[in-house]
């Protein structure tokens, strides 16, 4: 016999509501920690990426220097300079392809 009227029922649900809240707690652990190394793995391919122009940026404009340094052409530097852009792009696309890969099977 119940104390006070519907006090089990009451009882039932906090223990409920109580379950319920731990499980949302481990889910927004969870996403957090996906969250967490998303952010990791981006840092790790910037920091990569900085590497890189750090050591790509002055070869690319010695090379570009001495190119441009000889009497060539405006057609001729124009051919260079568009032939240096296109494989700029594939570069470019290639890593956005190969990033975006490993997120499909998600």
């Amino acid at each position: 016999m119940d104390t006070v009227p519907g006090l089990k029922q009451l009882q039932v649900r906090k223990r409920e509501l109580l379950l319920e809240s731990d499980l949302n707690r481990q889910v927004l652990r969870v996403e957090l920690g996906n969250l967490s190394f998303r952010v990791r793995r981006f840092q790790r391919g910037y920091d990569w990426a900085s590497t890189a122009w750090k050591w790509a940026a002055p070869l690319a404009g010695f090379l570009f220097a001495r190119k441009f340094g000889k009497t060539a052409g405006v057609f001729a530097k124009g051919s260079l300079l568009l032939t240096a852009l296109r494989a700029g792009w594939k570069a470019w696309e290639a890593m956005r392809q190969a990033r975006s890969e490993p997120d499909r099977g998600r």
